[in-house]
């Protein structure tokens, strides 16, 4: 049976969720006229003047602007390069907002908590409401109801499926360069888009994950194929002859919260407790981190692979040597997302807003 304890699953599995819920059990509460909570996917985000210490958890570039997403449907837009913050403020949810992907300089979508997916032509300035958990939960069960009586692996899916509720929430997005995107979340919940998020269709039955693990993050690469990541070990490899993405064996069963694709065409994948592993389909090796701190986040830049963890250091990993070394500048909260800015410089989400730091001068421990 499904377990119902979502929060607390999380907060076990990583400090950033931890923080997520927190922030949401002190943030202020607003009542309708009658006394009743009203339904956080359909109350615009407010205002806050300290939102730029809010926590944020995704961040994309929308041509020259940095777009960052966090708790109570924040959505932070710089023009500058990440210097300078402000909210946007048309923004109609006040769920947590988990990741924000951009498909041109104007087009872009946000995804978060109650399965709720988000649209913006306008870089971020404006929003609107695609999709919320109850679409997509109708979307999965659909896609499983003719599932074989005779095939026991689709039996397994069509249970996994009923037991989702509309509140799962959705944990990353991707887009490619030829119109393809997927939505990752939760319990296994997955959609797929093959027209730049015109249309979507379940994904359900597409990832071979029968113990629906949550699915954390998607890994692209154009040499080795595209991986998805999750709990429990979970990494999943897409095969152009099923076109669906089939487990792949490795000597880990924590959590895997994401990953990049190497030039050698293996990846690295990161996790709980320090956990770095580099390799593919063919074998796989734990990269030796000398720490107990779960790294959260990653990104390749033209010094090496960036790593950020919940203690709010960075480290960067090198390819020539598997090195990892730890940068002297680091955050005060829990790093949750990265990207370079237009000047290639690095700019980090964390737990209390976006850090700046320039790479070509970093120095080291």
């Amino acid at each position: 049976m499904k377990n119902t304890n979502l929060s607390l699953k999380f907060s076990a599995a990583s400090l950033v969720v931890l923080l997520i819920l927190i922030s949401l059990s002190f943030a202020p509460r607003v009542y309708a006229g009658n006394g009743v909570l009203p339904d956080y996917t359909e109350l615009p985000a407010m205002l806050s003047k300290d939102a730029r210490h809010s926590v944020q958890l995704g961040l994309a570039k929308a041509g020259d602007r940095l777009v960052s997403v966090g708790e109570q449907g924040i959505v932070l837009l710089s023009d500058d390069h990440g210097e300078t913050w402000r909210q946007s403020a048309g923004v109609p949810v006040s769920v947590t907002l988990t990741q924000v992907a951009f498909v041109s300089d104007l087009e872009g979508w946000a995804v978060g908590h109650s399965g709720v997916i988000l649209k913006t032509d306008s870089a971020g300035d404006q929003w609107v409401r695609v999709m919320t958990g109850n679409d997509l939960v109708e979307m999965i069960k659909s896609d499983v109801a003719g599932a074989s009586e005779d095939d026991p692996e689709a039996q397994a899916l069509k249970r996994n499926a009923s037991y989702l509720n509309g509140t799962e929430p959705v944990l990353d997005l991707y887009f490619n360069d030829v119109g393809e995107g997927w939505l990752l979340g939760g319990y296994g919940i997955a959609l797929r888009t093959r027209d730049l998020g015109k249309s979507w269709q379940s994904a359900f039955t597409a990832i071979n994950n029968p113990n629906s693990s949550h699915l954390y993050k998607f890994v692209p690469s154009s040499e080795a194929g595209d991986l998805i990541v999750g709990e429990r070990g979970f990494v999943a490899s897409f095969s152009e002859a099923s076109q669906t993405f089939e487990p792949i064996p490795i000597d880990y069963q924590g959590t895997f919260f994401g990953g990049v694709a190497l030039s050698d065409g293996g990846y690295l994948l990161h996790g709980l407790r320090g956990n770095i592993w580099t390799g593919n389909a063919e074998g796989w090796a734990r990269v030796n981190s000398s720490t107990e701190s779960s790294f959260n986040a990653s990104l390749s830049t033209p010094r090496g692979v960036v790593l950020g963890d919940v203690s709010g250091r960075l480290f960067l990993f090198s390819e020539k040597d598997n090195s990892l070394r730890e940068f002297v500048e680091s955050s005060d909260a829990a790093i949750t997302d990265m990207t370079l800015n237009s000047r290639g410089e690095l700019v980090v989400a964390t737990g209390r807003g976006l850090k700046l730091l320039g790479l070509d001068n970093a120095e080291f421990k």
